[in-house]
């Protein structure tokens, strides 16, 4: 992914999540509304991620079908403050993934991965170290921090287009930006991938 298109990106997103949270989307607006559980029985085949799946979850599915592909798996529905409905997908007590989903159709066109469970085709997954990132994806072209909601993303040389890595450091920012700078190609060396995210292209 070019810089120029990870910027244009990046204006959308924060603009999309407005007053979503770093791990869990805002629930102050309205209370949880569950909207479905299946029994546990069978496993789930694959915890792939491409660049428009993860997993069995695709972009563009109907968030009606999404529990059917994740057995055993809960969801909830929570509108954020901009009314944007999110869907976060449970499996035995751990958050796998958050998905935006559109507002006339209810289809998927985000999708944040949260859980570790889920792997890329290069084996890059939530809470891998940068440097080992950038050894798997062709090296690191920069991280840019948003001032709207203060997250950073990550780009890499070999990463998919609609593949956005949110990153974050131990005790600070994960990378390390000239004085009034937003963008960098230097990251802390505690850095990791805090989420993947996935959009439509």
């Amino acid at each position: 992914m070019q810089p120029t298109r990870l910027s244009a990106s990046l204006l959308l997103v924060p603009l999309l999540l407005n007053g979503c949270g770093q791990d869990n989307p805002n629930t102050s607006t309205t209370a949880q509304q569950q909207v479905g559980e299946q029994a546990s029985g069978q496993r789930q085949d694959s915890y792939t991620i491409t660049d428009s799946a993860a997993g069995p979850v695709q972009l563009g599915m109907l968030s009606s079908d999404i529990l059917a592909t994740l057995p055993g798996a809960t969801a909830a529905i929570e509108r954020d403050g901009e009314g944007i409905e999110w869907m976060t997908v449970t499996l035995n007590g751990e958050a796998l993934m958050n998905i935006m989903l559109d507002r006339i159709t209810h289809t998927a066109n985000l999708i944040r991965i949260i859980s570790p469970r889920f792997i890329t085709e290069s084996k890059v997954k939530v809470g891998e170290n940068l440097q080992s990132v950038g050894e798997k994806l062709g090296g690191l072209t920069e991280i840019q921090w948003t001032e709207i909601e203060s997250r950073e993303f990550a780009t890499f040389a070999k990463a998919p287009g609609t593949m956005i890595f949110q990153v974050i450091g131990k005790d600070g920012t994960a990378g390390i930006y000239p004085k009034d700078e937003t963008i960098t190609t230097v990251a802390d060396s505690s850095a990791t991938i805090h989420s993947i995210w996935l959009m439509e292209d």
